[in-house]
């Protein structure tokens, strides 16, 4: 009686670790690969690489890169990078920022402010502190919030919620004729404001190419650049936000050359 019991009990474990696994493949959110790998064309960067862009049929001619800068695969968080400046690094504290004093009180570039450095009125970022441009290629950019604009609107993607090999983040799937299917999954990779990464999984916060304008003064900010926040469960709204410009950011690259 013993024997069978023991023999029951080790068939009854059995069976729930198979319907376990099974509910764990069977996750309502997730895709595979395969759907996130339509419309991808190669690119040869300055460094000799090839890296994957996608074709949407955007009016622009963008291609959107197919992984965050730095990384190998579409759902991979990647680098972080700080506003304006040109390498990834671990640290993003004022003392660490390229453009500013140790506190970051006084700005050394992007100045709007004659009571925080030296003015210049530059709201737009250089191509020579432009990450992409300096270590892809000239034709390689930080997406501007227009172009972050055109890939979200309805008429030109599709935006779902998914979670690529267990990361969450939005496919943004083209609808434009002859490009329908052709997509690109950006994941919600989260920040690192001190020197440690936040909100991976929660939050998506992606680097624009230019100070923050504050939409009812229309008065640019010195200290906050502009970026994209893409939040779960909010298909519909990738709104634009601010960050300090010290903070570290993932960017999503586009390619506007030829091919």
């Amino acid at each position: 009686m013993k024997k069978n019991f023991l023999l029951l009990s080790i068939a009854m474990v059995s069976l729930s670790s198979i319907v376990l696994t099974g509910c764990e493949k069977e996750d309502p959110d997730a895709i595979k690969m395969e759907d996130v790998n339509k419309g991808i064309q190669l690119i040869t960067a300055k460094d000799g690489k090839d890296y994957e862009v996608v074709d949407l049929g955007l009016t622009s001619g963008n291609l959107w890169a197919v992984c965050n800068m730095g990384a190998t695969s579409p759902e991979q968080t990647g680098s972080f990078f700080a506003w304006g400046e040109t390498e990834a690094k671990n640290d993003f504290g004022w003392p660490s920022y390229r453009w500013s004093d140790d506190d970051g009180v006084e700005l050394f570039k992007y100045c709007l402010d004659r009571d925080r450095g030296k003015y210049d009125g530059i709201t737009t970022l250089q191509p020579e502190d432009e990450a992409p441009t300096q270590l892809l290629g000239e034709d390689w950019h930080i997406p501007s919030k227009q172009d972050f604009n055109e890939l979200t609107t309805k008429k030109n993607c599709t935006a779902k919620w998914c979670k690529l090999n267990g990361v969450g983040g939005f496919l943004f799937t083209s609808v434009r004729k002859g490009y329908e299917g052709n997509s690109i999954f950006i994941p919600l990779a989260g920040m690192n404001d001190s020197d440690h990464a936040r909100f991976v999984g929660q939050y998506g916060w992606y680097w624009c190419n230019s100070l923050y304008q504050d939409p009812e003064s229309l008065k640019y900010s010195t200290t906050e650049a502009t970026c994209v926040w893409l939040e779960h469960g909010d298909v519909d709204n990738h709104v634009v936000k601010s960050r300090p410009r010290r903070a570290g950011l993932p960017i999503r690259a586009i390619y506007t050359g030829s091919y």
